[in-house]
């Protein structure tokens, strides 16, 4: 009887510890880990990605806050979750011609600078 209810307890022990993985792991996934892998292959110089990680296009605290950036990037890709490496290089390049919110400066004066590109005008 006692090996029964220890059976019970770790089955019930298991399946609690294998619920919360689940739960808390699936809030660290990202939606396009390429982004970032292509971003760096596209421009290998840049020590931006290292800086901003993420925040090249994200300068929120969430995913879905987008900079001005993003939005060009975003322009060129074709669908809203694009994963063909080509057609994101293609929309990178794209965006570095389109005119960023600083009036007379592409986002590719930027990235040549390594600098952040800025959301808004300032």
């Amino acid at each position: 009887m006692r090996n029964i209810i220890n059976i019970k307890t770790a089955l019930l022990f298991g399946f609690a510890v294998a619920g919360l993985s689940l739960i808390y792991t699936s809030n660290e996934v990202e939606a396009r880990p390429n982004f970032k892998k292509i971003w760096a292959e596209t421009y290998p110089n840049s020590k931006m990605l290292v800086a901003k990680k993420c925040g090249v296009c994200h300068p929120g605290k969430t995913k879905k806050e987008k900079n001005a950036y993003a939005q060009a990037v975003g322009k060129g890709l074709g669908k809203r979750k694009q994963t063909d490496k080509e057609i994101i290089v293609k929309a990178l390049k794209a965006a570095e011609n389109m005119p960023s919110p600083v009036e007379g400066k592409t986002f590719g004066d930027f990235i040549k600078a390594d600098e952040q590109p800025p959301s808004k005008k300032g």
